[in-house]
């Protein structure tokens, strides 16, 4: 029975009431408000079906958008994990790599070493000591347990690039040298790798180093103006022109 009705019921209850016995008017009267009393429970409990009816929806809302946003979350976590893993595959493959390469490389670097060596004393005998030094030094880094690889790698690779440019330039040097049985002071001309000459202070005389036999062997006094502007050629005191001086011993 609808609430509206059941109140609408009452006053007429009321004004048919004096026909009625007090008994019988108490009975209906309790008999209506327990009808409004149910009716208005019914009501409370049709209004709070419905708020969480709407309260579910939301929370199923809810519950669909973060699934959504987890799936997403879980694809691009996979392909994260996917990438990665690949980048550790190439990592190790890098390191069994470098560890290879370490294996060769050190004895490498010893067989450069020794034919460094042999190469320098059958060079031209120019800055002698200079290069027996950086010899032996390349020898201590070789042998020095804490230096790392990289480092006695990039020491002969040093080495052998200021090897490469004596071969690539002209330089004059002073030092002595034993000419006709008695020292004497000369002035070293070195023509890259192509020829070593020396002349006497007074540049009366002149030689060049003879492949050969190693020794030093004299000159024609005619090339002793030619060698003199050759040193000040070297030394940057005349600009450069072309000269001719013998690559091996004249004849």
């Amino acid at each position: 029975m609808n609430k509206f009705i059941l109140l609408s019921l009452i006053p007429q209850l009321l004004i048919c009431a004096p026909a009625m016995g007090n008994t019988q008017v108490k009975t209906v009267h309790e008999q209506a408000s327990k009808a409004v009393a149910i009716e208005a429970k019914a009501q409370r409990q049709y209004q709070n079906w419905a708020d969480l009816k709407e309260q579910k929806s939301d929370e199923i809302r809810e519950m669909k958008a973060t699934e959504a946003w987890l799936e997403f979350q879980n694809q691009k976590y996979s392909r994260y994990v996917n990438k990665q893993e690949g980048v550790i595959a190439e990592l190790k493959r890098r390191k069994e790599e470098a560890k290879r390469i370490k294996m060769e490389l050190e004895p490498f670097l010893e067989t450069v070493v020794d034919q460094l060596e042999l190469f320098v004393k059958s060079d031209l005998p120019f800055l002698n000591d200079e290069r027996t030094r950086r010899i032996q030094f390349l020898r201590d880094s070789l042998d020095d347990y804490h230096l790392q690889l990289s480092e006695k790698l990039r020491r002969v690779f040093e080495a052998l690039l200021v090897e490469t440019e004596y071969g690539q330039n002209i330089s004059t040097s002073t030092q002595e040298l034993m000419i006709n049985g008695k020292t004497t002071q000369v002035t070293i001309f070195r023509l890259g790798r192509a020829a070593l000459y020396y002349q006497t202070t007074d540049g009366s005389e002149i030689g060049i180093w003879d492949k050969d036999s190693n020794t030093w062997k004299t000159l024609a006094p005619t090339y002793a103006l030619t060698l003199h502007r050759a040193k000040d050629m070297a030394e940057r005191k005349r600009a450069v022109e072309l000269l001719k001086l013998p690559l091996g011993v004249a004849k």
